[in-house]
């Protein structure tokens, strides 16, 4: 079952680490929250956390899979003090990730606003080279931009890649 967000962007709905579309629609409200709040948060009581960020989607899909890995230790294993020990742990992990995938959403939606933002830099320098009166930019820097954001929207390159490629051309500007 995958989920289809835009023209390039295909999604697992299962994985809970993939943020979801109220996430992209709320960008701006989770970007405003602290990461470091919300991981303290989840991990000393998961309710605060979820509540806090007022998002719950992902949280029952991880909540889901601890359940089946739970389900599937009680049947293989036989109850006894070690057991118990291997419960423990998978509650411990499961927690981790819990509080793992919460502060990722906040950290993704902050980066998802530098993204756009960088995009909206680069659509402001195509303007202001097609509207220039006199001032003379360099060309080639915005013609390497708009290839550099053309095939980042086609996901011909990386994330990474499209950032330090477009910070060696800004900073040959």
């Amino acid at each position: 079952m995958s989920v289809q967000l835009d023209n390039n962007t295909k999604l697992n709905a299962w994985n809970p680490f993939i943020s979801t579309q109220r996430d992209i629609a709320r960008t701006n409200e989770l970007a405003a929250k602290n990461p470091a709040v919300a991981g303290i948060l989840t991990f000393i009581f998961i309710p605060a956390g979820l509540f806090y960020l007022n998002r719950g989607r992902n949280f029952f899909k991880i909540f889901g899979y601890f359940l089946a890995v739970s389900f599937i230790l009680n049947l293989v294993t036989k109850p006894s003090e070690d057991s118990k020990g291997v419960s423990t742990f998978i509650s411990l992990i499961t927690a981790g990730a819990i509080t793992t995938e919460q502060v990722m959403a906040v950290n993704k939606a902050r980066q998802r606003l530098q993204e756009k933002s960088t995009l909206v830099f680069i659509d402001n320098l195509e303007r202001n080279d097609n509207e220039s009166s006199g001032f003379d930019t360099n060309k080639d820097a915005v013609k390497l931009l708009k290839e550099l954001k053309t095939k980042y929207e086609a996901n011909e390159i990386s994330e990474e890649e499209f950032k330090v490629q477009k910070q060696k051309i800004l900073t040959s500007l």
